[in-house]
């Protein structure tokens, strides 16, 4: 016979839960038409860094939708399986992450900077290792489904502490990255120019806030689990 507590909680996790999934893949994609701009702007191709902005800016306000659209249907935290508070946390850092997506597609519409190879090596590899601490986190999104579905099994609750844990290490390599390619940044100051310099820099900034907030989304993650 099926244990009821563990019908009741499948039932209620579909409505709070599979919407999270969602906005988590949206914010995902988001991510993606970011990384992509990233790259067309080190090409040096202004037109397709213009036409993505407008897809990042509509897809972010997608994401936006779908949260304003949990946040009026999250039931009360006597009837959730977590508590409501934290995952209105998890929500807003997750949707973060997309607003900062947006505001890095912005950044490069202002002003393109010529660069030297080695400065667009290493932000074409921070761009990179942003991604991915962005798929990591979504990895882990994911399987909160997986885990409500079984009724916070230990083995699920487990694989999910492995993913998160992912982010975490992978966030530690984007501000490695950060670091050095701010340094490059600053090797090539002469050729760059002061303006230049500032532009990048402000671009390196924002896309580690990409990652910063994929990586705090993630740890509220960690806490709705480890709170159960």
């Amino acid at each position: 016979m099926m244990d009821p507590l563990k019908s009741l909680l499948g039932l209620i996790a579909k409505s709070p839960f599979k919407p999270l999934s969602e906005h988590a893949e949206k914010v995902r994609i988001t991510v993606w038409k970011m990384s992509d701009a990233v790259n067309a702007y080190v090409e040096g191709d202004k037109a397709r860094v213009d036409a993505l902005y407008h897809e990042i800016s509509s897809l972010e306000h997608d994401a936006d939708n779908v949260k304003h659209e949990i946040r009026q249907n999250l039931p009360s935290s006597n009837i959730m399986p977590v508590d409501r508070a934290d995952t209105l946390s998890y929500l807003k850092q997750q949707d973060d992450v997309a607003n900062s997506a947006e505001n890095v597609a912005e950044m490069l519409t202002i002003k393109m900077v010529d660069m030297p190879p080695a400065v667009k090596d290493v932000i074409l590899r921070l761009n990179a290792e942003v991604l991915k601490t962005v798929e990591e986190h979504v990895s882990a999104s994911n399987k909160i489904i997986t885990v409500l579905d079984t009724a916070f099994s230990p083995e699920k609750v487990k694989e999910a502490q492995e993913l998160i844990n992912k982010v975490d290490t992978q966030k530690h390599t984007v501000d490695v990255t950060k670091l050095e390619a701010m340094r490059s940044i600053y090797d090539n100051e002469d050729k760059l120019g002061p303006v230049g310099v500032y532009h990048l820099l402000t671009l390196i900034k924002e896309l580690g806030w990409v990652a910063e907030h994929a990586e705090s989304s993630s740890n509220r993650l960690r806490l709705m689990i480890a709170r159960k």
